[in-house]
């Protein structure tokens, strides 16, 4: 054997990388992904944690072995679930500005809501929003809704103010408009990913104890934006993820240029710069700085970055991120203020790249988070002793119209 194969080295070009791929394999198959989870050890908390058995560990597709293919497969593979939304338009300031919240059904009476935001530019049409709603309402029964940000999902802008990472009075004015119509009994959870995450975070720190929600799920959050843009601009990762990000945006100012570029009106941007965007930081100088006054883009890096609100929230809060995330690095999170805050649970998981997580050989269904979300939800539920079993009555559908004032 060894005789043959030295007169046809030819086969050991194959064969030795081939063993070795197959080898590395599996051992992926068979090793272990223990998540790392930081927390108070509080009775809450620990009866949480014994809830949720898939907090304890992330076990990816085997094939799949680094961070970055993991982000690219997740928007691949997966298929885009058909479903059918309600929209409604919500007034969120006194300019005219709306955003749109796309019902997935009419709430029950007492029915627990789950309120989902989306990344930059996504929107209810995105798969990752989409695996959510099917699992939640599926598993759990809960109506979902999802809060689009200014002018995305295919809505209209109606002011000149785009979406902003540090604006949470958009998500301020969708809790409170919910909370109208479901009643004080109700519960409703809120889970954000990548952008809806960090606004989620900043939110549920402004709130403090005055938050209304029951429980929240912060997935792939950017907690340090100076540390994501910055780590956006490394050579590698410029070419991968930030063009195409300002690429999204570009196209989401050309959707709405009739609002900035009227130079009679108050606010006035220079689009030709903004459209000769090369990267996120290039965008965010040329229109979300002067839209909303900021002394420049570091400035509103600081105000969009949600790591100090941490220590401010006051309900139950659920962060989930991947040590490999390539887009929104872990080590924007403050691990001391999360160890000093009893109702935080953290859980980092060893892979699952961004807004990705996918499992099993051939992904293309639900992902990790999306179990992970319902479990901490259910597990909520019990802990809160809340019951809730559908009436099939057409007099305890609510009605999601805007309430008059």
């Amino acid at each position: 054997m060894w005789s043959y194969l030295k007169d046809n080295s030819n086969i050991l070009v194959v064969l030795i990388p081939c063993t070795i791929a197959i080898a590395r394999l599996i051992w992926r198959i068979i090793k272990r992904y223990p998540s790392i989870i930081i927390m108070q050890s509080t009775e809450e908390n620990k009866f949480l944690l014994n809830q949720c058995s898939s907090f304890i560990e992330y076990r990816p597709t085997p094939w799949i072995f680094n961070g970055h293919l993991m982000t690219i497969f997740g928007v691949l593979f997966r298929q885009l679930p058909q479903i059918s939304f309600e929209r409604i338009f919500l007034t969120v300031d006194n300019t005219g500005g709306t955003i749109a919240l796309d019902w997935h059904t009419r709430p029950y009476y007492r029915q627990p809501i789950l309120l989902i935001l989306h990344g930059l530019t996504g929107g209810s049409h995105d798969e990752y929003v989409r695996w959510m709603i099917l699992l939640a309402s599926s598993k759990l029964d809960l109506c979902c809704v999802v809060a689009h940000a200014r002018g995305c999902g295919q809505s209209k802008l109606t002011s000149p103010k785009s979406f902003c990472a540090a604006n949470t009075n958009d998500l301020r004015a969708s809790v409170k408009y919910i909370r109208s119509i479901v009643g004080e009994e109700t519960p409703i959870f809120a889970v954000g990913y990548s952008l809806g995450a960090g606004i989620l975070t900043k939110f549920l720190g402004e709130e403090n104890n005055q938050c209304s929600l029951q429980g929240a799920i912060v997935c792939c959050a950017s907690f340090d934006m100076h540390l994501s843009t910055n780590n956006l601009e490394q050579w590698f990762h410029i070419r991968m993820y930030n063009r195409r990000l300002t690429s999204n945006l570009i196209r989401y100012l050309r959707q709405h240029e009739e609002h900035f570029s009227n130079p009679n009106s108050n606010l006035y941007l220079n689009l030709n710069h903004a459209y000769q965007s090369k990267t996120v930081r290039d965008f965010d100088t040329h229109v979300v700085v002067p839209i909303y006054g900021y002394r420049d883009v570091e400035h509103y890096y600081t105000e969009a970055s949600p790591n100090k609100w941490l220590k401010y929230i006051r309900i139950p809060t659920l962060i989930l991120n991947a040590i490999d995330d390539p887009i929104c690095p872990i080590d924007g999170l403050p691990n001391d203020d999360i160890l000093q805050n009893s109702y935080i649970i953290a859980i980092k998981t060893l892979e699952g790249g961004h807004v990705s997580y996918l499992q099993g050989w051939w992904p293309k269904s639900y992902s990790y988070d999306n179990i992970v979300v319902v479990d901490y939800i259910k597990a909520r539920l019990k802990q809160m002793n809340y019951q809730w079993k559908k009436q099939f009555d057409q007099r305890s559908i609510i009605d999601i119209s805007i309430p008059k004032e």
